[in-house]
């Protein structure tokens, strides 16, 4: 095989372009990874912070009968301190479920960094919540939250599995 300079070249060229596209590819994914992790780092961040915590603690520890008891104490004309915790909380599952479900953040990201509390926090408040759904017109009401609750208890048991 008799190679001339131009053939040579043109080969030095094409296997350039071709380490080029490599790199650009190999640099789009770390980018693309390292803003998921940003991204979900700042999602998480509430849940994380000192606030975040004590209100988890606050709606975690409330008590109550039935869907009226609930309502009787812990509605917004009732009290509406602890209202805007337990809904607050919500509001910030629901978020994150809807980055997850929109696949912005992956669960296994969120899982890790501290997504395990959804599942105990909708498990306390799933009967409260479908009763706000059947009362009123939203059948989807806070229903992100519920999937990112459903999406780390999924997590949980596949890695219970493989223990």
């Amino acid at each position: 095989m008799n190679l001339d300079i131009t053939s040579i070249s043109a080969i030095v060229a094409a296997a350039g372009v071709l380490v080029g596209v490599a790199y650009y590819t190999l640099d789009l994914r770390h980018n693309r990874e390292a803003k998921e992790m940003e991204l979900s780092r700042m999602v998480i961040s509430d849940v994380q912070s000192e606030q975040g915590a004590q209100r988890w603690a606050t709606i975690m520890n409330l008590e109550w009968k039935d869907y009226d008891d609930f309502m009787q104490k812990y509605s917004s004309r009732s009290n509406p301190e602890i209202f805007s915790k337990w809904s607050s909380q919500f509001m910030t599952l629901d978020t994150i479920g809807f980055l997850i479900k929109r696949k912005v953040v992956k669960a296994e990201t969120v899982y890790e960094i501290g997504g395990a509390a959804a599942i105990q926090t909708w498990e306390k408040y799933k009967g409260i919540i479908q009763h706000l759904r059947n009362e009123g017109s939203h059948q989807d009401f806070w229903s992100n939250a519920e999937f990112y609750a459903q999406e780390m208890l999924k997590i949980m048991k596949k890695r219970e599995q493989h223990k």
